[in-house]
């Protein structure tokens, strides 16, 4: 190998550096060593150069085909990491390397008892972190994945960056054998299994080349190496640099061994043209691929300019050396692109993308032993594999994960086998001459496959291209635009066709059917009522022995099979059925839906576009049930409809808390001014509407007075804020209210008592909901005024003894909401007309208030409540898409009645200060509990 320093404009010195190993190394009887400085004639590199199908049934619709809206775009590179073990004289973490060195490790080797120590130098610093004197390891780092730093000089601004520089995770590897002092190949790939084993590295640059190796250390070395391939790894080695004609002990170790080839490529070197091998003067250079040939490609022989630390200038690395890390640095860019691949799959992307050099030797063949498979090609290597071959097997097994696109024109002799859950597309003029079969995930063709395809019971064939003839007994879909057989349909009992409406199946040669017809509409174009072609064929035989729709609001009300097409007759579904639960909830949504839909589909038919009829078509997309009530729930604006009745209900659960209130306020007979905080958890529930939640507090101050001896009033002011979140809309609403309130208490000589209370509020509510037509979904936010109103009364009876009373009672409560309408701002939101609800409640209980001490009252309380009067008004709904239809419907009618039990205290601290409590239960619900406390001053 050879290092040459670039001139500059500013004429910099020429300095040439002749450096250790680069592709080459000293022979030892037993020993494979690293290669030695000086040592030419031992190949350390070459003298350093300058710088007729039947008419489809038209649609009563204005869709337009465009069969590029299905192609699939393929990403330039991965940004997947990729862990790169750099075998060598080590890895300095300078300037160019510090964003991709992960560690540098020194591993000691003990040949004879086969173990080995390691020493990790990842952060002793650059000095001990390479041994060449050159820097060796470095330069072939800098080639995969050198970055020129943020503060550049001016040289340095022109050196070459590592292809790889984003993705790339070096772990550089410094090996010496204990005893020689030295490095060896056998150390190296121990070094290398320990980086498989620990960090899981899979790729490796061996850019160290042997001539000699005895029978029984070779044997070691294909020990090693097979230890490697069953870990997954790829072994990248340099040919060497004398001239020969066969290449290193390394680079032949799989000669013989099918096992060991499918993780080892090794890399030859082409002089400035990219046609033949380097050569220098005195025929020194590449060694060919030789006995290699198979696994083999070539690479430039130089390469540059690189930055170096050690001669502060820019230098050419030349040498198999230099070539063997362009190899690399491709490798990790396609594993970096289809991480799913193991090493042989990376390998033959590799390899079959190589341009071939043709050397006279043989024609028609796939390599030949100068140049192996010919020369790198980067750019193809990253559309995927470019053959099919059998020389690795008769099919590729695409184990894909997530989606990956081969883009080149595959050929060759063998097959594919889809498996994986991913969907693999193939985007090329595909001619490989065998067989595809989908066993798992997706096949998307948006090119062309000459071959014949079997689809299995877990796969699923698609696309906008062209396939040869199938045999279906899992799923082809059109969902993913008209797909074209050019040959013969077949599908078995098992088999499923995915009709996606306005994409027919166009068969060039017969159909034979069996199984299943499934139709969909995931273009999210509107689909018309009336009659739909699903394929058209030369001829038709069988028929489709069951047919449904997938999309929950369409239905399939007719199949023909005719002699050579088949056609569906397609209807609207009940919107009201399409969801997942049969609720009040669908019902108001559903009938909406429906008039909506119907109107759309005369809007298509008379050749309009408008934002009804792209809703409608979107919608009709939909593929399951959950997505369908998700839909249904968005229309519904049940939020809005809903929470008057539910602060109806926590109006009036309030309303108790001020009747128990007013008692301890009033219950010392008097007056004084007071603070009152009191909290509420209650669970609310309308049959086929939603679950409500809702968190009520209130803060409230106020004042009283005894006007007689037997007559108390006082008034009051409060902050009332309700959150309630409903759980089948996931929505919420969040009110805040400023209540004004009044009560009273008269009590009768023989102990008749009649007390009551009186508020109104005013205030607003704020909505928080998700739109959404199953593709996109926005966040609403609307508010709306709110204003209420009740009066509560009370008749009882106290029962004294000397510590105890017991005071039953009857009482009549009458409580109002109104909400103003609500009209939320995105086009796929509703309005809601005014909502207006009343109701009458009846209650009985009983309180218990006992004299523990001359200063503490302890009470107790119990009531049962029912509402048997509710007055509502019928309300509008209708869509923002469409307001001119609306529907009428009555507001959901929450839980009316409840039972309350609960316990309290009244401690009275002179005079002047008392602090009351109480906590509550529902006994209809377990969910609900209600807290307050106060503390008045008495004057």
């Amino acid at each position: 190998m050879y290092i040459k320093t670039v001139p500059t404009a500013l004429a910099f010195a020429v300095v040439s550096l002749i450096l250790t190993g680069c592709g080459g190394s000293k022979s030892l009887p037993n020993v494979t060593s690293q290669p030695l400085d000086n040592d030419l004639d031992n190949g350390n590199g070459a003298t350093p150069t300058p710088t007729p199908t039947p008419t489809p049934t038209p649609t009563p619709t204005s869709y337009t085909y465009d069969k590029s809206k299905f192609d699939v775009v393929d990403i330039a590179k991965g940004n997947n990491k990729i862990a790169i073990g750099v075998a060598d004289t080590g890895v300095q973490k300078n300037t160019y390397l510090q964003d991709s060195v992960e560690k540098v490790l020194k591993y000691i080797n003990d040949y004879q008892a086969g173990t080995f120590t390691v020493e990790d130098l990842t952060t002793a610093g650059i000095s001990v972190q390479d041994t060449s004197p050159s820097l060796h390891g470095t330069l072939v780092a800098q080639i995969i994945a050198g970055k020129i730093p943020d503060q550049s000089n001016f040289m340095e601004k022109a050196m070459t960056e590592g292809l790889a520089k984003d993705i790339s995770q070096i772990y550089g590897i410094q090996s010496a054998d204990r005893e020689l002092g030295y490095a060896t190949t056998a150390g190296h790939l121990q070094a290398m299994n320990d980086l498989n084993k620990k960090y899981a590295v899979k790729l490796f640059n061996a850019s160290f080349a042997t001539m000699f190796a005895s029978g029984d250390y070779k044997q070691r070395l294909v020990d090693y190496t097979v230890e490697l391939v069953r870990g997954d790894a790829l072994v990248v080695f340099a040919t060497g640099n004398d001239g020969f004609a066969n290449p290193s002990v390394e680079s032949l170790l799989p000669a013989g061994n099918e096992a060991v080839e499918k993780g080892v490529i090794s890399v030859t070197g082409l002089d400035e043209t990219g046609q033949k091998l380097f050569r220098n003067a005195d025929g020194k250079g590449a060694n060919a691929c030789g006995d290699s040939a198979r696994w083999c490609l070539a690479a430039d022989f130089r390469f540059g300019p690189l930055y170096s630390n050690k001669l502060q200038g820019l230098v050419y690395f030349s040498g198999t050396s230099a070539a063997a890390p362009q190899v690399t640095t491709t490798a990790a860019l396609v594993w970096s692109k289809y991480p799913w691949l193991n090493a042989d799959q990376v390998r033959q992307v590799l390899l079959t993308n190589a341009d071939y050099l043709d050397d006279g030797s043989e024609e028609n063949k796939l390599y030949n032993s100068t140049t192996g498979w010919g020369r790198l090609d980067l750019e193809g290597s990253l559309k995927g594999i470019r053959l099919f071959s059998k020389e690795f097997g008769d099919n590729f097994d695409a184990n894909v994960i997530g989606t990956s696109v081969f883009s080149n024109n595959i050929g060759g002799d063998a097959g594919l086998t889809k498996k994986g859950n991913g969907i693999l597309v193939l985007s090329g003029a595909n001619t490989y001459q065998g067989s595809t079969s989908v066993e798992n995930g997706k096949l998307r063709v948006t090119g062309s496959i000459t071959s014949p395809v079997s689809v299995t019971k877990a796969g699923v064939l698609s696309g906008n291209g062209t396939v040869g003839s199938v045999v279906n007994s899992g799923k082809v879909t059109t969902a993913d635009g008209r797909l074209t057989v050019n040959g013969n349909y077949t599908q078995n009992a098992s088999g499923i066709l995915n009709y996606n409406l306005h994409h027919y199946l166009t068969i060039k040669g017969n159909a034979a059917l069996a199984g299943s017809l499934d139709v969909s509409a995931a273009s999210r174009n509107i689909l018309t009522k009336g009659e739909h072609t699903v394929l058209t064929a030369n001829k038709v035989t069988g028929t489709f022995e069951q047919y449904k729709s997938v999309s929950p609001f369409l239905a399939v009300s007719g199949l023909e099979h005719h002699a050579n097409k088949v056609t569906v007759d397609v209807d609207y579904a009940n919107a009201v059925a399409a969801g997942t639960v049969s609720s009040g909830i669908s019902v108001v949504s559903g009938k909406l839906l429906n008039d909506l839909m119907d109107k759309a589909n005369t809007q298509a038919l008379n050749g309009q576009v408008t934002d009804l009829t792209k809703y409608v078509g979107t919608i009709q997309s939909v593929q399951s049930r959950e997505a369908a009530q998700a839909i249904l729930n968005s229309n519904s604006g049940a939020v809005f409809v809903e929470t008057p009745s539910v602060l109806l209900r926590n109006d009036s659960l309030v309303n108790a808390q001020i009747a128990q209130r007013s008692h301890q306020l009033l219950y010392a007979g008097q007056g004084g001014v007071w603070a009152n905080a009191s909290y509420l958890n209650n669970q609310n529930s309308a049959n086929g509407w939603d679950d409500v939640e809702s968190h009520v507090s209130v803060l409230s101050v106020g004042a009283d007075t005894m006007v007689r001896d037997d007559l108390a009033v006082g008034a009051y002011i409060s902050e009332y804020q309700d959150k309630s979140d409903f759980e089948q809309t996931k929505a919420s609403a969040d009110a805040d209210v400023t209540n004004l309130g009044a009560y009273l208490k008269w009590q009768a000589a023989d102990n008749l008592y009649v007390a009551g209370n009186m508020q109104f509020g005013w205030g607003d509510v704020e909505f928080k909901r998700v739109l959404t037509d199953a593709v996109a979904s926005v966040d609403s936010r609307s508010k709306a005024d709110l204003s209420k109103y009740g009066v509560y009364g009370e008749i009882g009876y106290d029962y004294f003894t000397e510590q105890l009373s017991v005071s039953p009672y009857l009482a009549l409560s009458y409580n109002t909401v109104d909400l103003d309408g609500v009209k939320e701002v995105n086009v796929l939101g509703v309005a809601v007309s005014d909502v207006s609800i009343a109701e009458t409640k009846a209650h009985v209980g009983v309180r218990l208030d006992y004299q523990l001490t001359p200063n503490v009252v302890l009470t107790g309380y119990g009531e049962y409540a029912n509402a048997f009067n509710r007055d509502y008004d019928k309300v509008a709904l209708s869509m923002n898409m469409d307001s001119t239809r609306n529907i009428l419907f009555t507001p959901p009618s929450f839980d009316k009645d409840y039972l309350l039990y609960g316990i309290g205290f009244n401690y009275q601290s002179g005079q002047n200060w008392n602090i009351f409590g109480d906590a509550n239960g529902n006994a209809l619900d377990s969910g609900d509990y209600y807290l307050q406390l106060g503390l008045k001053y008495s004057f």
